[in-house]
């Protein structure tokens, strides 16, 4: 009897080993299928994160350029310039519509600010104000950041009549860099927008 009751406590002991050892390949072949998905999709959302941080930088900084640059037009212009010439003025003696390409811009004190495409910084900068003309309230210096790059920058400026205000018309693209530049061969990772604006200066020469 006392034999009987050994070996069935044997048996249920090796059954239970058997079970164990199942069990343990068991676990080892789901974790084998299910974590490589679970990192694939940690990975997804990583680069989903990531793509929306750089979109999001983006945006915040060609938000705040076009900003800066329509304000500070609008504002402080009164004549425009191209070199020492005077461009887009309400000179009669030329053909109007009068067009050009700015280089710098000037306040009714005369005083000059310009915009400088530095690929791949956009600066907006101006020399010393000399009194008793005021100082411009903008801050000069570069405008994007160490990881944005400004592109395809264009400016042009239009005047249709001597009465008309100027246009002065800004276009760009900003993207995001990866390492030194935008350039990447993985579609996934490029970031840029596109801006453009049309400014009409406030107050301007007329004859």
């Amino acid at each position: 009897m006392n034999i009987y009751f050994r070996r069935k406590k044997l048996c249920l002991f090796q059954l239970k080993k058997g079970f164990t050892f199942v069990e343990t390949l068991v676990v080892i072949s789901v974790l084998g299928i299910v974590l490589p998905i679970v990192f694939t999709v940690l990975y997804v959302i990583l680069q989903h994160q990531i793509r929306i941080f750089r979109v999001t930088e983006v945006k915040r900084i060609g938000d705040n350029i076009i900003q800066v640059l329509e304000t500070n037009i609008q504002n402080y212009a009164y004549t425009i310039y191209d070199g020492l010439t005077e461009i887009c003025d309400a000179n009669p003696a030329i053909p109007f519509p009068h067009i050009g390409d700015p280089t710098s811009f000037r306040d009714k004190y005369k005083s000059p600010f310009s915009i400088e495409h530095n690929p791949p910084d956009l600066i907006i900068s101006y020399p010393a104000i000399v009194p008793p003309a005021p100082t411009f309230a903008f801050s000069q210096g570069q405008l994007n950041s160490s990881k944005i790059e400004v592109t395809s920058f264009s400016i042009s400026c239009n005047r249709a009549s001597i009465y008309s205000p100027p246009v002065v018309s800004i276009s760009f693209r900003i993207c995001y860099k990866i390492g030194s530049n935008c350039l990447t061969p993985r579609p996934e990772e490029r970031v840029f927008l596109d801006y453009q604006s049309s400014i009409i200066l406030t107050s301007y020469p007329t004859l």
